[in-house]
């Protein structure tokens, strides 16, 4: 039995038990900071341990399967345009707290690098956050003097993400550009489009299912992520239990297709879901940065067959990134 059927039987099997119960519960830088070329695995630093939305945005189904997409060619084509910098000026700059759990704090050191002492913490989401000069490549990972007028020393630059106003991100045409490439990419399975599209240092973390382990791909992994071999852990398919292991081309790429690209809904800041027994959030930390959700309802009328992908944006030194997606459908 396939992924597919599996996930089919549990769908018929939680039908059923609703249907039983007769009831349902639906939980429902201004600084300049140093880009590096060649990325080796990071520093990773931390202590160890709304406002109105926007109706959702109607979009046009890509009539895509697996087997309709071809690879591309390495090269960009001509009519790939990269994103080019968000045209809202940057001026008085703040910086956000973000990706460090609620039972965590991030380490602020004397220098740049976990060699150096600490000198204070800076708590999960705290924003109001000031680069004050240039960063420091150490190890693959960019580190920043930093000060929230109280604390004053150097953080791992990745925890850190630009404060921009909800209703700023949400009315920012850079960021359905971004997204617009995205959707390109993918239908394309474009290497070097996508690869484009991700920070190089500051990678894409990807999460199926929001309670699942996190992976992040950065550096030359963001180059082959349609046509790479490499295995990954996602964790855990949910109601089996089976462990989820696998490429992105085999195990992400199909997901993308079937549920970004076929997505008819979008929202801004919220998360658009349907009917599931298990609770729709974001993973501790990752609600520091915008986002968008593309929502593809169910083609049927027990509306359990739907899926969302959360696709996280950031801005860094003046241009928008995608930074993270969060995979959402139907639960057991």
């Amino acid at each position: 039995m396939n992924r597919k059927q599996m996930k089919w039987l549990f769908v018929l099997v939680g039908a059923l038990v609703l249907l039983a119960a007769c009831q349902a519960e639906t939980e429902l830088p201004p600084a300049t900071l140093l880009i590096p070329t060649s990325i080796v695995p990071a520093d990773v630093d931390t202590g160890g341990g709304q406002s109105t939305l926007p109706a959702p945005v109607t979009l046009t189904p890509v009539p895509t399967t697996i087997a309709e997409t071809q690879p591309t060619a390495t090269a960009v084509s001509a009519t790939t345009t990269p994103i080019p910098p968000s045209s809202t000026p940057a001026a008085a700059t703040t910086y956000r707290i973000a990706f460090v759990e609620d039972n965590d704090v991030l380490n602020v050191r004397s220098g740049a690098g976990v060699a150096n002492g600490i000198v204070g913490e800076l708590a999960p989401g705290v924003a109001g956050v000031s680069i004050t000069g240039n960063g420091d490549l150490v190890s693959g990972s960019t580190w920043v003097p930093v000060t929230d007028g109280k604390v004053t020393g150097w953080v791992n630059g990745r925890f850190l993400t630009e404060v921009i106003p909800s209703a700023q991100f949400c009315a920012d045409q850079a960021v359905l550009d971004l997204l617009a490439q995205l959707k390109t990419a993918v239908e394309q399975k474009d290497n070097v489009l996508l690869a484009q599209l991700i920070h190089p240092e500051r990678g894409l973390r990807i999460r199926v299912n929001w309670w699942n382990p996190e992976v992040l791909l950065n550096g030359d992994a963001r180059a082959t992520l349609f046509t790479g071999s490499t295995s990954y852990d996602w964790g855990v398919h949910d109601g089996s239990g089976e462990p989820f292991v696998g490429s992105f081309s085999s195990e992400i790429l199909p997901m993308l297709q079937e549920d970004l690209l076929r997505a008819t809904e979008m929202r801004c800041n919220d998360i658009l879901a349907g009917p599931t027994a298990g609770f729709v959030q974001l993973p501790e930390g990752y609600d520091a940065l915008n986002y968008y959700s593309l929502y593809r309802p169910a083609a049927d009328e027990s509306g359990f067959d739907w899926g969302t992908w959360v696709v996280g944006v950031e801005r860094w030194n003046g241009r928008y990134y995608l930074s993270y997606f969060v995979h959402f459908e139907w639960e057991i």
